[in-house]
């Protein structure tokens, strides 16, 4: 009997020759997005175009130009601020971080399937930023470049990096980002795929993918269980993707793998007290290495926590049954960017929530597409004591309401989801611990003053609060929350109702604010934060975008007062100038002062800085 590495090396050496078979026969083409289909953030607005996604469709709108223009894409956070933020959300599992990590994806679609030569990223403001590429095709992604962040300077750029040939075409790309080394936010203009359009797809019918989903497999030497593992996966061969999770549990059949040495000497829980500090991938890979460290590696203990993020781009429904034996203590679950294109279907998320997270109290669901109303009302009914419920990016859900039955959250974050105002202020009032709250971007609150006068009045222990792009939010809503004395983040840019007068900031004089964001509320003037300054000594993050009254003498009195400010920005910001702000830089050189800036330079030299208002939405 061949083995299974035998019969995929065999198919893929067929698809090769087929491949270089109809290169002659082929034509190649280039094309620019047709659609976006998925994004994990935007700086933009649901009811608008301005800086959103799908300004990536077509042909460049910029290039090459170089600076900040709303017909571009650009995603919500720049450099290290989040991060230092107290909103600021750690990993379930640090040591599963890839060494290259990402913080957000755009994916996009063509209208031609193609065998991938290039792909060129228009960069027209603070490139760098791209760390990954996958292409999607035969029902698996495959990576087809990764690289290190970086920061590409000032000028805009076509990135090309050289790319993984691939012997499947392919029209769906996704592009990862990590924009930790950017000065500020990075802008794109456009996506070019060029390629080789297949001569026939219907040579493809026998093309098979074998992705590994946390180790690449090795050849044990031969074995009555080696034997009955070949047996198993060649009965899967009909299915485009074997999960190797699949493969790993079958092969707790072998026996095999070096003496144990020192190890036969330490007890379990001394060598289980060092897997804790193992990713997902290398537990797997010792549970290969003989029946003792197998049955160690499986133990639920090491599976209080679980994130899946890193390995969206192959984790599957039967991952979840897999892993459902394990999880017995099971405490944080983050399968965030996961099930893309159906690898995920919802009743398989729907029996693992009911089997296995009764104990369950933190749970991350950002941008997973498998989240229904069944899925909503399976956590609310499973994960009775979920202190942490993140489901950014969720959309085509309606029986949200559920959630107000959940008593214990402390973090919620419902960012860019389709929640209504009832449901929200329900869900904040069933929740008097909560800390932290994220509903920007929600653009079916149509009444944004009633979920902040909830928390103000419910949860006197609010941290963070993010009302991003919240056009029903009004100075009322605002006012409330000077209740929450413990407050240190604020985040009500570009909430244009809110923004006629500041005079609102008084009411947050008593709060301990560390981070404060404004962008684009032009009423608030000098006075307004005369009113809140002097008492917000532990200011760190201030952010001014498009704050048109400001004048250069409060922005210095911030910097004096403030010993702590570590960001201010005063983009777009009429009356100050870009040699006070040169001024202050020397003067304060432990603050990162930024100042956005138009260019329509076309000659390679020094921008000329074209101080322009953003467009208002």
């Amino acid at each position: 009997m061949q083995s299974a590495s035998d019969i995929i090396s065999s198919l893929l050496w067929l698809n090769e020759n087929e491949y270089e078979n109809e290169e002659s026969n082929t034509q190649i083409i280039e094309q620019f997005v047709q659609n976006v289909e998925d994004f994990s953030s935007q700086y933009g607005s649901e009811i608008s175009v301005s800086y959103t996604a799908f300004n990536l469709r077509g042909p460049p709108s910029n290039f090459p130009d170089y600076g900040d223009y709303p017909q571009a894409f650009v995603m919500r956070t720049y450099g290290k601020w989040w991060d230092e933020a107290p909103s600021f959300q750690e990993d379930y599992m640090p040591q599963n971080s890839r060494s290259i990590q990402s913080q957000d994806y755009v994916e996009v679609s063509f209208e031609r399937d193609v065998y991938p030569l290039e792909v060129a990223v228009f960069e027209t403001y603070n490139p760098g930023a791209l760390v990954r590429i996958w292409a999607l095709g035969l029902g698996a992604w495959n990576l087809l470049w990764e690289g290190e962040p970086e920061y590409a300077g000032d000028k805009p750029r076509i990135f090309s990096p050289p790319i993984k040939q691939i012997n499947f075409p392919t029209r769906i790309l996704r592009l990862e980002f990590n924009h930790r080394l950017l000065p500020y936010y990075t802008e794109l203009d456009a996506v070019l795929l060029r390629g080789r359009e297949p001569a026939s797809m219907i040579k493809m019918k026998n093309n098979f993918s074998y992705s590994s989903l946390f180790y690449k497999k090795t050849q044990p030497p031969p074995h009555k269980g080696k034997r009955l593992l070949d047996k198993v996966i060649a009965s899967n061969l009909h299915e485009k993707v074997v999960s190797p999770m699949m493969v790993q549990q079958k092969e707790q059949l072998i026996d095999t793998g070096p003496p144990l040495g020192a190890f036969h000497m330490l007890p379990d829980e001394t060598i289980l007290t060092i897997m804790r500090y193992l990713d997902m991938q290398s537990l797997c890979r010792c549970a290969q290495v003989n029946r003792h460290f197998n049955r160690l590696a499986l133990d639920a203990i090491l599976y209080r926590c679980i994130d899946l993020r890193p390995y969206w781009h192959c984790v599957r429904s039967q991952v979840l049954g897999i892993l459902a034996t394990r999880c017995k203590f099971l405490q944080k679950l983050d399968l965030s960017w996961c099930g893309s294109h159906r690898m995920i279907q919802s009743h398989y998320v729907i029996k693992f929530l009911r089997d296995n997270c009764s104990e369950l109290t933190h749970l991350r669901l950002n941008c997973c597409e498998f989240v229904d109303n069944s899925v909503l009302r399976t956590v609310v009914e499973s994960c009775a004591y979920l202190q942490e419920l993140c489901l950014r990016s969720i959309i085509g859900c309606t029986d949200w309401i559920c959630l107000s039955s959940l008593k214990h959250l402390r973090r919620l974050d419902l960012y860019r989801t389709d929640i209504g105002t009832a449901a929200a202020v329900a869900t904040v009032r069933a929740n008097a611990n909560l800390r932290h709250v994220n509903v920007g971007s929600c653009k079916m609150i149509s009444a944004m003053d009633d979920v902040a006068i909830a928390l103000g009045a419910n949860c006197p222990g609010l941290i963070s609060v993010d009302f991003w792009k919240s056009y029903s939010l009004t100075a009322t809503g605002i006012r409330a929350l000077g209740n929450c004395k413990l407050l240190q983040e604020l985040d009500v840019g570009w909430c244009l109702q809110a923004g006629n007068s500041g005079e609102w900031l008084a009411s947050l004089a008593g709060t301990e604010l560390r981070k404060l964001f404004l962008g684009a509320l032009r009423g608030v003037c000098d006075r307004d934060l005369r009113s809140l300054i002097p008492r917000t000594p532990k200011l760190a993050q201030l952010d001014l975008l498009g704050v048109r009254a400001v004048t250069p003498d409060i922005c210095s009195d911030i910097l004096a007062s403030c010993c702590e400010l570590k960001l201010l920005d005063v983009s777009f910001c009429d009356q100050i100038l870009e040699s006070q702000v040169l001024e202050w830089r020397i003067k304060y050189p432990h603050v990162s002062i930024k100042r956005s800036f138009q260019s329509a330079n076309l000659s390679g030299g020094e921008p000329n800085q074209l101080f322009l208002i953003p467009s208002l939405e």
